[in-house]
């Protein structure tokens, strides 16, 4: 069995693991490098579209390798049509530098997750407006087609012909999936995304095991003991373990944040907005635990009630639990008398609409006359929503990690300008999604592999 590390070797996230045995080729991940793309790419400078690919390789964000990408892209590169080269993608998980990328892989490479990190994928793709955006389904790319009147038009996701759905394998606990030599069993892991999972590659060469992202200080810390326990029973040749935290034995609980938020939000006079990753519902659910637990509601922003609509039963919360806020969006028309409908529906998007009528769906005015009756999700991508609020003696709770790299400072910087202008006090409580450094060599020491490939870590040496 051969292992490359395409991505993620020496740097926190852009996990690419390139498996191979005896003809069979599997990735474990194909995720974003925040690290190379912020070498040369920002906010405003990104890759261009036109370059298909080229700017992906070009600057390492992508590796060349045939057989692997979508054939719209390569067409338009100049390059011959290929053979598929990879058997299948065992997704970790949804967040961005463990499976965005898959964005840019063929239409039939089959992709095999958990159910929940498809859902959270589909709501990616349904609600976004970036480039990375072909995630469970994708649209032909500089296709053309002649429309009734036989005019040239490209191709776009109005024409259902040119959207073709992704072959995706939903994996249980439990259940080894066959893909060519290879066997694969799904275990889930604790971490600061639902749906997250390890996995076990089974082989007549050895066994491999991958922790993905793992934590054992969250809510659900079971289940990252118990993937340690059928790792060290798969007896493996090699573990590649990840190693965000390995050079920190600082303790984290996410029992402790909830206590902290509680007494924050017991305290508070106003208004309570938390700052959070926004699909982490482990963390969500704390908050709404919080809120509910001293008599005040917690208030959902549009993207996290799609969410948890979309996510059903697999949620920990119930979207007619929470309140959802319905913000001005456009011409602002949301909250106005005598205006029709249909044309507030104009200010917002499909997916936005069916939550602007629900009977739990508020807007900035109720925030406004009760603020000690709520807790609101809240971020830097909506705190412009402020200036219709207006809070007084209001509580903003930072439960995410620290800006790691400068446009992260820049908009903290700004968040905090936001804060001091409206006299909002500021307080953190956050548990990292990572095992710290004592963990992660307990879990080695325990599965006991021949060989450890350290990858998500900018500390390597360290595992030594």
């Amino acid at each position: 069995m051969n292992v490359k590390l395409l991505g993620g070797d020496g740097e926190i996230g852009g996990n690419k693991i390139l498996v191979e045995h005896k003809g069979t080729r599997i990735f474990l991940d194909f995720g974003m490098s925040f690290k190379q793309a912020g070498k040369f790419f920002s906010e405003y400078v990104q890759p261009r579209k036109c370059s298909s690919l080229q700017d992906f390789f070009e600057m390492g964000l992508l590796p060349e390798l045939d057989g692997v990408y979508r054939e719209d892209y390569l067409k338009h590169m100049g390059k011959q049509k290929e053979k598929r080269s990879i058997d299948g993608v065992f997704l970790s998980h949804a967040h961005a530098d463990h499976a965005w990328y898959i964005h840019f892989l063929r239409i039939d490479i089959p992709i095999f997750c958990s159910k929940t990190t498809k859902v959270i994928l589909q709501v990616l793709e349904e609600t976004g407006s970036g480039s990375i955006s072909d995630l469970v389904s994708a649209c032909d790319t500089f296709v053309f087609y002649r429309n009734n009147k036989g005019e040239l038009k490209r191709a776009s996701r109005k024409k259902s012909e040119f959207v073709h759905d992704r072959d995706f394998t939903i994996l249980e606990p439990g259940k080894k999936v066959s893909v060519g030599t290879l066997e694969v069993e799904m275990v889930p892991v604790d971490h600061s995304l639902p749906g997250a999972c390890g996995y076990i590659v089974y082989s007549d060469e050895g066994n491999l095991v991958y922790t993905g992202d793992i934590r054992f200080h969250g809510s659900h810390q079971k289940l990252s003991e118990d993937f340690v326990v059928k790792a060290k029973q798969a007896k493996p040749k090699i573990l590649i373990s990840e190693g965000t935290r390995i050079d920190t034995d600082k303790k984290d609980s996410e029992a402790g944040v909830k206590a902290k938020i509680s007494d924050l939000i017991s305290d508070a006079e106003g208004l309570v907005f938390v700052e959070h990753p926004v699909r982490d519902l482990d963390r969500i659910n704390t908050m709404y635990e919080s809120a509910k637990a001293n008599g005040r509601e917690f208030v959902a922003n549009l993207k996290l009630a799609y969410l948890v609509q979309s996510l059903g039963d697999l949620c920990p919360f119930k979207l007619d639990d929470v309140k959802i806020l319905v913000p001005k969006k456009s011409w602002g028309l949301i909250g106005k008398e005598d205006i029709d409908p249909d044309l507030i529906e104009q200010d917002y998007n499909k997916w936005e609409r069916d939550f602007i009528d629900r009977d739990n769906s508020i807007i900035y005015s109720e925030l406004k006359e009760n603020p000690s009756k709520y807790v609101v999700s809240m971020s830097m991508w909506e705190i412009n929503q402020l200036s219709d609020i207006n809070p007084k003696n209001a509580v903003w709770i930072k439960s995410s990690c620290e800006p790691f790299d400068e446009e992260m400072k820049i908009d903290e910087k700004r968040k905090k300008n936001w804060l001091r202008h409206y006299k909002i006090k500021e307080y953190s409580a956050h548990a990292s999604g990572h095992a710290s450094g004592d963990k992660i060599r307990e879990m080695i020491k325990e599965i006991n592999p021949e060989k450890v490939i350290p990858i998500h870590t900018e500390n390597p040496e360290m595992y030594n």
